[in-house]
């Protein structure tokens, strides 16, 4: 099978910024659990509907201030902490993706020199001057000849 290749710049259908209901939903949903009740039960003791308050776990709904603030006292947690946990795992998730496109940085800079570990195979800016040529009677340099490793890449060097 072929070789997949990334494109620099292009961004990837997995690779899209989460959206903060959706944190917050897991953030709910993980403390829930980790108190081991069940989601009837806490969304009796915030004052919401079941399926309202499935819906603000799974990222489907943007709960208001007060909403919130209920739910988070129903597990016990102070607004404040809830917010807390988003941002940390907000915080987390933006490092991993600055360490996964650091990391497809490398790989694109390596690849584009793995043809190198061949000595055989000259870099594509290795230039081999055949002849440096004469002055003409204006005092510019005419070139005779110029090897370039990849043909058709052609390089203007002024000084």
């Amino acid at each position: 099978m072929g070789k997949v290749v990334e494109f620099p710049g292009a961004v990837a259908p997995h690779a899209t910024k989460p959206l903060w209901r959706h944190v917050l939903g897991e953030v709910l949903r993980v403390e829930r659990l980790e108190q081991e009740r069940i989601l009837t039960e806490v969304a009796a003791t915030a004052g919401v509907s079941p399926q309202y308050l499935s819906e603000i776990e799974r990222g489907r709904k943007e709960p208001s201030s007060e909403i919130l603030g209920s739910v988070a006292d129903a597990l016990g947690l102070e607004l404040v902490d809830v917010v807390r946990r988003v941002g940390d795992r907000l915080g987390a998730r933006l490092d991993e993706e600055r360490r996964e496109a650091e990391r497809r940085e490398r790989l694109t800079v390596e690849a584009s020199y793995a043809f190198r570990a061949d000595a055989a195979a000259p870099h594509p800016l290795d230039v081999a001057i055949v002849d440096l040529g004469h002055a003409d009677a204006a005092g510019s340099v005419v070139v005779a000849g110029v090897g370039l490793a990849a043909p058709g890449d052609v390089f203007l060097l002024a000084a």
